[in-house]
């Protein structure tokens, strides 16, 4: 179910200039409300990265052993996942280590893998999965909906009915009255990422609570006022 949620206009600016009338139609009076409305809406999709990182005094032994601890995680992650959920290699680094004197004392790979699975219920397990299997990091943690281009849409028309309804209320407090929209400036905003922490595996499993995702838009609008 997709619910409405008003965001109160942030700002409220009123611009308005007086001039001769002979120079009204170069100098229109105007005033500009800044505001914001959000839709929410439930999840169809989670994301999260998996980090495996190996040290080792040489760089192919380092190598080495990342490539066999990632091929762990992986593993892990398949056993538990749909055939709809993705996996793919993100980012890999090699670099050196270096000790208080600058010198080189080793190597550390870096490895990471992002999942994508519309299995939400699963969230729990592929985290406990991967930790178990050798994940060190687990982190970006999001849940997007493949609805959000049609929720930003629905969110923008209900921001600007707020920004049109606050506009008109200050015109006539004003003793005047809204004309037309001279400019809009769109900001979408995406629903904030859930930094995870490091991976420790334990004997409790991880719950994760998924609920509604907001789909944020904020809208600067300037009217004509006249």
């Amino acid at each position: 179910m997709i619910s409405k949620l008003a965001i109160p206009s942030l700002c409220l600016l009123m611009l308005i200039g007086f001039s001769a009338p002979a120079f009204a139609e170069d100098n229109p009076s105007t005033i500009e409300i800044t505001g914001g409305a959000a839709v929410m809406a439930p999840p169809t999709t989670v994301t999260i990265s998996f980090a495996v990182e190996t040290d080792s005094p040489k760089a192919q032994a380092a190598v080495k052993e990342n490539a066999e601890r990632t091929e762990k995680v992986l593993a892990a992650l398949k056993k538990v996942s749909d055939k709809d959920t993705k996996l793919r290699t993100t980012g890999f680094a090699l670099s050196p280590v270096y000790e208080k004197t600058e010198r080189v004392v080793g190597y550390r790979v870096r490895n990471t893998v992002l999942l994508e699975s519309k299995d939400l219920d699963n969230t729990g397990t592929f985290i406990d999965e991967a930790a178990d299997a050798g994940a060190t990091r687990i982190g970006n943690l999001s849940f997007s909906s493949d609805k959000e281009e049609d929720l930003r849409k629905e969110a923008g028309l209900e921001a600007l009915k707020l920004a049109m309804r606050d506009a008109e209320a200050l015109a006539k407090a004003s003793g005047m009255r809204v004309k037309r929209i001279l400019k809009i400036t769109y900001d979408s905003r995406e629903h904030p990422t859930i930094l995870m922490r490091e991976a420790a595996p334990a004997a409790a499993r991880t719950p994760i609570a998924v609920g509604e995702i907001p789909v944020q838009v904020e809208l600067r609008v300037v009217f004509e006022m006249n």
